[in-house]
């Protein structure tokens, strides 16, 4: 893969070695991808950047929209306090500098003077306020994080103070995501649902959106950072299926798209006329199934699913080879990662054991959710849908699109198996909390085991990587012990193809998300 092939420590123009991406998550900051910003004489300061999206961009709220199409287009419009750079650290955003008190449990924030928001009204630190209790009152996603907070204030316009009941680790890389963003007083009162337009202090604002067809956002003249944006205008087209995006971008109407069907990499790595973009890891696809309902209530009916999977060949069949097998949340080759954990294995007469000891000796139905839009995930579902019949588990394939996706399976919790992905985020507790901490933001398999929470709620309050890598380690034998709710399946990358002509780093540090800030036409 492109991002292996680079042997040194030092990154490439195509970004930073795989071997460098991981130290870098082994120290719990962030991954940088280095930009090829181009001699400034050459860039073109405006211009359209076309982008042809795999994935719809669904409702405008960073508190509570928890979809990375969303992420994606609000990482340009609304900011946090701090953010990810390119150096592999934490650094001023919104927050020019930031103090801790000698026991971790006070925080002090200086703020960036003279920014305003889209609207025009001034930044304070009475926005910031506003914005954490909305966040916790009215249980935002990052609301688990606000929980360890125990006072916040604003004595000036320009100092905001927190004051926590513990030390708490993850609660800056917390904030570095859309979900802690910082919305002005007056909309940050607002429910959830109450407005369409996000008002941020980005350097494009939110100009227009027509639900599963196009996004566009515009340059912000007012922009806090006098050099950004180059261009002045991103409009996403919003194309799910593959093949007619890829085929949309090879015919010139697009300027840069995303998922690149994983079939296509090798064509387009050959192709002289386009910049084809390869990252790894982007997120973790794996199978989910409901806890609270027959037959995966019972761990040996999971067990039995398990045993009847060859994820390897799922993994081939799904990404032509372009991924690498799961065994925990931990991004691969990290610190947080089990040295010594291995996939389990596909076995047959295990598989019949565990069904026998969940009382369905003779095979069971279940219902298979698939969000459509997501190629790789179809085919996955299809090698195990095959995979598993061969020891009686008829696994009823239902495709439906995202947005029900969303609704049903996530937010209701009708279903009995699905699959889907979350990012690969440079903090464990991104993989370890928020997924399978029962109170973790994205839990919904129903899967709750009080030792696998206090293991993660005591990771949380160290800032020793030595300490914590031992308490995730053990996490990741509990996981695959006790067999919870999610049955990992593979790490896939981000694959992205550009025209020549469009220069400087669209994703994000961390691969989690898309800034459009440096990227110009040449």
């Amino acid at each position: 893969m492109g991002d292996t092939d680079n042997p040194t420590d030092t990154p490439s123009s195509d970004g930073p070695s795989r071997r460098l991406f991981m130290k870098a998550a082994a120290a719990g900051v962030p991954i940088a991808l280095a930009g090829c910003a181009g001699d400034v004489d050459d860039i073109e300061t405006d211009g359209e950047l076309l982008w042809g999206g795999s994935v719809p961009v669904q409702s405008l709220d960073p508190h509570f929209e928890s979809a990375a199409a969303t992420a994606r287009v609000l990482e340009n419009i609304t900011q946090g306090l701090v953010r990810i750079n390119w150096d592999y650290e934490l650094e001023p955003a919104l927050a020019e500098s930031w103090e801790y008190s000698e026991d971790n449990t006070e925080i002090s924030f200086s703020l960036r003077e003279g920014v305003s928001f889209h609207d025009g009204s001034e930044f304070t630190s009475e926005d910031v306020l506003a914005s954490f209790e909305r966040i916790d009152e009215r249980e935002g996603l990052a609301a688990d994080y606000m929980s360890q907070v125990d006072s916040m204030d604003a004595p000036d316009d320009y100092t905001f103070e927190m004051v926590l009941t513990e030390p708490f680790a993850p609660l800056l890389s917390r904030m570095a995501t859309s979900h802690m963003h910082i919305l002005p007083a007056e909309q940050a009162e607002q429910e959830q649902g109450a407005f369409s337009e996000p008002i941020g202090t980005g350097p494009f604002q939110f100009e227009s959106m027509e639900i599963d067809s196009e996004f566009v956002m515009v340059k912000y003249d007012d922009y806090w950072d006098d050099d950004l944006p180059y261009l002045n205008r991103v409009t996403k087209t919003e194309i799910p299926d593959d093949d007619n995006r890829l085929n949309t971008f090879r015919s010139g109407e697009l300027d840069f798209i995303n998922d690149v069907p994983p079939r296509h990499a090798e064509s387009l790595e050959e192709d002289p006329d386009v910049d084809f973009i390869e990252r790894f890891p982007k997120s973790l696809v794996y199978l989910g199934v409901n806890c609270t309902e027959e037959p995966f209530d019972s761990r040996d009916a999971r067990l039995a699913l398990e045993y009847a999977i060859d994820k390897e060949e799922v993994m081939e069949a799904a990404l032509y080879g372009q991924g690498q097998v799961a065994t925990s949340p931990a991004a691969p080759d990290s610190e947080w990662e089990h040295p010594d954990l291995e996939p389990r294995p596909r076995d047959l007469e295990k598989a019949q054991e565990h069904l026998e000891a969940a009382g369905y000796p003779d095979g069971f139905e279940a219902s298979f959710k698939i969000p459509q839009q997501y190629n790789d995930q179809v085919t996955a579902a299809q090698v195990i849908e095959s995979q598993a019949s061969e020891v009686g588990i008829d696994l009823d394939i239902q495709m439906i699109t995202w947005s029900n996706w969303l609704s049903d399976v996530y937010t209701d919790q009708e279903f009995q198996a699905t699959t889907s992905s979350y990012l690969g985020l440079w903090f464990p507790d991104a993989g370890f909390h928020r997924p399978l901490h029962s109170e973790g933001a994205f839990f919904f398999t129903g899967w709750e085991d009080a030792e696998y929470d206090d293991l993660i709620d005591s990771a949380r309050q160290s800032y020793d990587i030595e300490e914590r890598a031992p308490i995730y380690h053990e996490a990741a034998e509990l996981l695959k012990e006790r067999r919870s709710g999610h049955i990992l399946l593979y790490w896939m990358p981000t694959l992205m193809a550009r025209t020549p002509s469009v220069t400087g780093e669209i994703m994000s540090p961390d691969g989690s998300t898309f800034r459009f800030d440096e990227v110009q036409f040449e």
